[in-house]
């Protein structure tokens, strides 16, 4: 059969709801600043001084505070592997700039590569000068390796259990004794110049590190807030400026990947705490309208008096509603940061076929403007209202997400709410004010001498492991990042917390997605209304998604219910997971 042409109705959209400009906040200052992290060398050295007594009182010894794989090196690596020298687009970013923290990132990454390069400069132009000394100082390191452990204390037991092997100890020794002594002016050059080489070593290794940490803070004080602005172009690097600025265009794109976490679904990029689904399914008819013969002798259908609509219709009234809550009345009744846009949502085994070079414009546009035209079904790309509040200063982003479908005389509405936690305390880093600022600049040279001290020890152990002495592996190497075969990550995820931890934080969490999700419902009530259709069903799922968060008395317990079932999660301490049906969301 042909199929029949159909006129389209002059109501259907031509473009779309774009976003605002990505605010500058102080989660973006934080993130730059902490790939320029660095170990705090007297912390450490304060619990290798404490572990004897924990040794005398029987406890465990604690752990030697390091640089996890969320600050300093490991996270510049990261980012640098997983979102800049990629082939994947960059997600949406929400609530900071994504280029600036590269620019960081790039900039970290140099001055790691110039390090390192100045610290084997200065061991050959060392050994150049001294060679008798450092070749003196490569033996005794080489024989403290292999004697280490008890093997001297095994070496004179064996000598001991018998006539035999005692007069080969006695060999070895009296031939030890003979090559020193025929070698002897040799050994004491070795000695002078080993003693002048390590004081040189020591010397300009400390002086390498001091040079470092003083940049890195340049680096840390060149973001703080009274900066206005962070650079987003790193300099003397074309090829990383041209990606930054790539990704600059891609990451303000519409597109948004979904996947799975556990037993719900997550947008990649808007925060890995989810909150259950609102939802709200009813068969459209009219106000007072049925079957019936109401007395006139004449039958009333259910649809007469109802209006026609299309998704996109209501769609749009509850997108102008909600641009509302960004007027101001007085100062405290405009939402902070609210921006509503649109978004195109697709599944996350679709992220790696989409286009990654920027284009003259979005290229899912087109599929955008047509993503709510006719039923939904089969189509796997569809159209999302997103209304997103950004405060404390980009630690708390709260996005409720949004979707209309209409099939079969069946309105369906769905809300999904996505929280972005705060930053992880070692990821939060920024240049104190005033005298602390000036404390922490004085210590530089006393951390600087712990990290000579940590190389030679790490130098010491990478030898060990080359030569087949070490035999267990403690994993302090580089961090090494997997092939997760072009699946979306967001570097504002990577890097928040589990939960929201404080208090006043939660407590703004819910309320702005209590009144985000209030508005939508309540403006879809009002379309419904004034388009002639039977609110009695819709009225009592809107009651259970807008009361859907109750906090019962001081036990911190979560109820969350919504048209589709009922659950509870309790939140210990200070509220530690979002409220939801058993629906922990993990981590990239």
């Amino acid at each position: 059969m042909p199929e029949v042409p159909v006129e389209q109705p002059a109501t259907w959209r031509t473009g779309y709801a774009e976003r605002d400009p990505i605010p500058d906040t102080a989660v973006t200052r934080q993130l730059a600043a902490s790939v320029h992290d660095r170990p705090h060398r007297l912390k450490q050295l304060r619990v290798l001084m404490e572990r004897p007594r924990d040794r005398a009182l029987g406890r465990r010894g604690r752990d030697i505070p390091r640089l996890g794989r969320f600050a300093g090196e490991q996270l510049a690596r990261w980012a640098l592997s997983e979102v800049l020298f990629t082939e994947k687009r960059p997600v949406p970013s929400y609530g900071f700039e994504l280029a600036p923290v590269l620019t960081h990132c790039v900039a970290a990454r140099r001055q790691w590569r110039l390090r390192a390069a100045v610290l084997v400069t200065v061991v050959v132009a060392t050994g150049v000068r001294y060679p008798f000394g450092v070749a003196g100082i490569a033996v005794v390191a080489l024989l403290h390796m292999w004697l280490r452990g008890g093997k001297v204390g095994r070496i004179l037991k064996w000598g001991t259990t018998s006539i035999v092997s005692f007069v080969l100890l006695g060999l070895v020794v009296l031939a030890a004794y003979q090559l020193a002594g025929t070698y002897a002016p040799l050994l004491r050059q070795s000695l002078r110049q080993g003693e002048r080489a390590a004081l040189l070593l020591a010397l300009a290794v400390t002086a390498v590190y001091l040079l470092d940490r003083w940049v890195a803070w340049g680096y840390v004080i060149a973001v703080r807030q009274e900066r206005e602005k962070v650079g987003s172009t790193p300099l003397a690097a074309p090829l990383a400026a041209k990606k930054i600025k790539a990704a600059e265009v891609t990451e303000t794109w519409q597109t948004i990947a979904y996947r799975s976490n556990w037993s719900s679904y997550g947008f990649v990029g808007a925060g890995h705490m989810t909150w259950p689904k609102g939802q709200s399914r009813i068969q459209l008819k009219a106000a007072g309208g049925d079957d019936e013969d109401d007395g006139s002798g004449r039958q009333h259908h259910e649809l007469d008096g109802l209006r026609d609509f299309e998704a996109d219709d209501l769609m749009d009234e509850v997108r102008d509603e909600l641009e509302r809550l960004r007027g101001v009345l007085i100062e405290t009744h405009s939402l902070p940061n609210c921006d509503v846009s649109e978004m195109y949502g697709v599944p996350e085994s679709e992220w790696k076929k989409l286009p990654t070079a920027p284009a003259e414009r979005w290229p899912e546009a087109d599929e955008m403007i047509r993503g709510a035209r006719g039923a939904p079904s089969s189509v796997s790309g569809r159209r999302y209202l997103a209304a997103q509040v950004v405060s404390w200063e980009g630690q708390i982003v709260v996005t409720v997400f949004a979707h209309a479908a209409l099939e079969g005389r069946t309105l369906h509405f769905i809300t999904r709410p996505h929280i972005m936690t705060p930053l992880l305390k070692e990821t939060a880093v920024g240049a104190r004010r005033g005298w602390a600022l000036a404390g922490d600049l004085l210590l530089v040279p006393l951390h600087a001498v712990g990290d000579a001290v940590d190389l030679a020890h790490r130098s010491y152990q990478v030898v060990r492991r080359s030569l087949g002495l070490l035999k267990n592996r403690d994993g302090g190497g580089p961090a090494r990042f997997d092939d997760d075969g072009g699946k979306p990550v967001s570097l504002r995820e990577y890097c928040s917390q589990p939960s929201v931890e404080d208090m006043h934080q939660w407590e703004d969490v819910l309320r702005h997605a209590s009144i985000l999700q209030t508005w939508m419902f309540a403006r879809v009530r009002v379309f419904l209304h004034e388009h002639g259709a039977e609110l009695g069903e819709f009225d009592k799922q809107m009651a259970a998604v807008i009361n859907q968060t109750v906090v019962i008395g001081n036990d911190n317990k979560v109820m969350t219910s919504s048209a589709g079932g009922d659950s509870s999660q309790r939140q210990d301490g200070a509220e530690k997971a979002a409220a939801g049906p058993a629906e922990p969301s993990k981590k990239e």
